[in-house]
């Protein structure tokens, strides 16, 4: 059973690293000049953004540290809803107060440290812990209990769809 779980991990840490460096990518470039500039109107600031990535990473990391029950179902069941919900880029989505960046002026350095921490804190929860287990710190909206495997995967989707809107605010920085 154990090498079985273990499949299952395999490429997780692999596929959270490269949207963790996909992201460092784009937002390493900018300027600390650019990083707090709104790039359209509506628009969160590129420092907004990778803070909001830190505050949902860090909550991925708190909920699959947190309490647990076995699952009675399995344990993949709601990656693919997940999944469709995250990618849709044409659902838009209102940011849970707990991972809303607050309107200040962020150090683009600092920044690029929170995020490397979080996302490794991620890849070592998700290598060391049995991905099978309910995650009970909460519910996901719509869905319920989600399994450490769900929940590390929504964090992926979820920063793909921000990997893609930071290409966005870059992009219209450097057209300004």
């Amino acid at each position: 059973m154990e090498q079985q779980k273990n499949a299952l991990v395999q490429p997780l840490p692999v596929l959270i690293a490269s949207v963790a460096q996909a992201q460092l990518n784009l937002f390493e470039p900018v300027k600390q000049s650019e990083v707090n500039r709104i790039p359209f109107e509506g628009s969160w600031t590129a420092a907004e953004l990778i803070e909001h990535m830190v505050l949902s990473i860090s909550s991925s990391v708190d909920v699959l540290s947190g309490p647990i029950r076995d699952t009675d179902r399995a344990p993949d069941q709601y990656v693919q809803r997940v999944k469709d919900m995250f990618l849709n880029f044409d659902l838009k989505f209102k940011s849970a107060p707990s991972i809303t960046p607050a309107k200040k002026l962020y150090d683009r350095d600092i920044l690029i440290k929170k995020l490397r921490t979080v996302y490794n804190s991620l890849i070592y929860l998700v290598e060391t812990k049995d991905l099978t287990d309910t995650c009970l710190l909460w519910e996901f909206p719509t869905i319920g209990y989600l399994t450490r495997l769900e929940w590390a995967y929504q964090a992926v989707y979820h920063a793909q769809r921000h990997t893609q809107q930071l290409r966005n605010i870059i992009d219209h920085l450097q057209l300004s």
